[in-house]
């Protein structure tokens, strides 16, 4: 494929949306704060990531049409809430962003809400991000370190201390099956069988939404963000 038509494949990767609003004012500073010479794509978005990590509050919230914006003014923001802000730190630093998009059994979530389990439905969507680095597209999952490395060096996700948005710094968050078959790998690092459907790539979280609806729409949804949202997730 040639230069020119890759450029203009990725420019809907680029580009600005309701939740990705990669022009804003608070997005546009984060990006030139990561600035450098001789950066790389990947040395950008791993240094957004550490950034998000550090000055964002991880919270329970099923709000996630939130503009990046907002997150970024408030604080603090969940797992959905800072990917977007990871992606639109993207966007703004030149790295194109898609997503793809996951139905995930609600039981992946039972070890964080033990006593709340009627909030969490059968199934939930999850939006799960990549960015185009060195010509390739690569998983939120790999942006530090390849997945061999990382079975190397952690037991895998266990989604009841910090979340996933932090997780992927050290440890395998392994929802494609990519641990099976590794020599190094530990069946509790393949989350694959949480997965119950792929849906696919999409431009932007905000189309995934738009086609398949969020869980923010529904009672449970509403019931879950009055009782829940804006509660520390490290509780």
């Amino acid at each position: 494929m040639g230069t020119v038509t890759t450029i203009s494949l990725l420019a809907a990767n680029l580009k600005p949306t309701p939740i990705l609003d990669c022009g804003s004012a608070e997005i546009q500073a984060v990006a030139q704060r990561l600035r450098g010479a001789g950066y790389t794509g990947r040395t950008f978005a791993q240094r957004a990531h550490i950034l998000l990590c550090e000055v964002l509050r991880p919270v329970y919230s099923v709000n996630e049409r939130q503009p990046a914006s907002t997150t970024l003014r408030e604080k603090r923001g969940s797992c959905s809430q800072r990917m977007a802000c990871l992606e639109a730190v993207a966007r703004a630093g030149g790295v194109p962003t898609r997503v793809r998009a996951l139905q995930v059994r609600g039981s992946f979530w039972f070890p964080r809400f033990r006593l709340s389990r009627p909030f969490i439905p059968k199934k939930i969507l999850l939006v799960w991000p990549q960015f185009f680095l060195a010509g390739a597209w690569v998983d939120f999952d790999e942006l530090h370190s390849p997945i061999a490395k990382l079975a190397e060096s952690s037991e895998g996700f266990t989604n009841d201390a910090e979340s996933l948005f932090e997780a992927v710094r050290q440890s395998p968050v392994d929802f494609l099956g990519k641990t099976c078959g590794l020599a190094c790998a530990k069946p509790s690092q393949d989350l694959s069988p949480y997965v119950v459907s792929d849906m696919g790539f999409f431009d932007s979280r905000d189309e995934v939404f738009e086609r398949f609806g969020s869980l923010q729409d529904t009672l449970r949804g509403r019931l879950f963000e009055f009782v829940f949202g804006g509660r520390s997730s490290r509780d």
